[in-house]
């Protein structure tokens, strides 16, 4: 992100005074309101970045009152599992991947305003300016780092979204990992059940045996639980010359190559699949296309690269059939949101309106029947 104009507006009193408390907290002396210049904005935070001369720059997220039209009340105990969440997640990834995330980490959630201080980690190359050559091996790095932070073990207990019970995190369901994978599989065939029982038009058959025999097969593969990142678009991916760092995560406990397989599900569908709803609009992911699916095909090789031959197809196999698992279960969600009669505007941000999310859904569709014959 460029350098934005700073207006006044930007930095109105409360935001000074926050600031001020904070870096008087944090024993940070001689920061001027010239240092502190706004970089971007997101649907939940404002972000400026503080210039330091004698250390590495800082980056300050501060949530906004209002998200998707709604006011956002401060609740500490999600705030706080919210911000303790990113800070874990940044601290695990640094253990296998020397500093990938940003190093500090500090939030502050105050009666008036609440906000995170963490690293500066640059502004990052656009995507649209990569060669194929350059993107591929972009992917490659992105494999290898996703391969070892899900390789990383945690201590964290349980599965599933992150709670912070007041001294630690851990995740929402105790169920042993036999119980968890064989639910999920169970909840796999009711998503299929639905949409083969819907009015929806597709090869139903073709896709009902194809889903059926693979969960057959996936039943008795379990897969690790590992500390994963639900978003991995590339806005919080940070390419600068040879060093990639990843910011604002969102993380859980969940299985390792299904959470691989969603990078790659995100860069060759979902994202240009998403390119017109209102979120979305300004990446143009849809003209990017070609560079999302070699930076996806460089992660597939970068994240199996401790493996070859046969082995490497059969765990190639494996990651694309959780990417045909990611497609039902993004045509399921599609489809069970337009059973609803009033769309709320936080969906119609981030998926578009009716005509919008039933056109998704039979691009979803078209791509799993693509993919039940392959």
């Amino acid at each position: 992100m460029g350098h934005m104009k700073r207006t006044q507006e930007d930095l109105d009193g409360i935001v000074i005074e926050a600031l001020n408390r904070t870096f008087t907290k944090m024993k940070f002396e001689y920061i001027k309101e010239e240092q502190i210049i706004r970089i971007g904005e997101g649907a939940w935070h404002t972000v400026y970045k503080i210039e330091r001369l004698d250390a590495r720059d800082l980056v300050i997220r501060i949530k906004k009152n209002k998200a998707y039209g709604e006011l956002q009340p401060i609740d500490e105990i999600e705030l706080t599992t919210e911000y303790e969440s990113t800070k874990a997640y940044y601290s695990h990834v640094n253990e296998s991947n020397r500093d990938v995330c940003p190093t500090f980490y500090q939030y502050f959630i105050e009666d008036d305003i609440v906000f995170t201080v963490e690293t500066f980690m640059g502004h990052g190359t656009d995507l649209l300016s990569l060669h194929k050559d350059e993107a591929s091996s972009y992917g490659k790095q992105l494999g290898r780092i996703y391969h070892r932070i899900h390789n990383n073990k945690t201590s964290m207990e349980g599965f599933g979204e992150l709670d912070w019970n007041g001294k630690t995190l851990r995740g929402s369901d105790f169920n042993n990992i036999d119980a968890l994978w064989q639910e999920e599989n169970n909840q796999i065939l009711i998503a299929l059940s639905t949409l083969i029982h819907s009015g929806l038009h597709f090869d139903k058959e073709k896709v009902d045996t194809y889903i059926s025999s693979l969960i057959e097969n996936r039943r008795t593969q379990i897969q690790k639980i590992a500390l994963v990142n639900q978003d991995v678009t590339p806005e919080n991916l940070i390419l600068t010359g040879y060093h990639i760092a990843i910011i604002d995560p969102f993380p859980k406990l969940d299985f390792d190559l299904k959470y691989a397989a969603y990078f790659v599900f995100c860069y060759k569908f979902l994202l240009p699949a998403f390119s017109n709803a209102p979120r979305y609009i300004k990446h143009a992911y849809e003209e990017k296309s070609s560079i999302l699916n070699e930076i996806a095909d460089g992660f597939i090789s970068g994240y199996f690269s401790n493996v070859a031959g046969d082995a490497f197809t059969t765990q190639t196999r494996r990651l694309m059939d959780e990417y045909r698992l990611w497609l039902l279960q993004e045509a399921y969600e599609h489809y069970e949101i337009l059973q609803q009669p009033h769309l709320y505007q936080k969906t119609t941000q981030q998926m578009g309106n009716r005509e919008m999310i039933t056109a998704r859904l039979n691009l979803c569709l078209e791509e799993l029947e693509k993919w039940c014959t392959e």
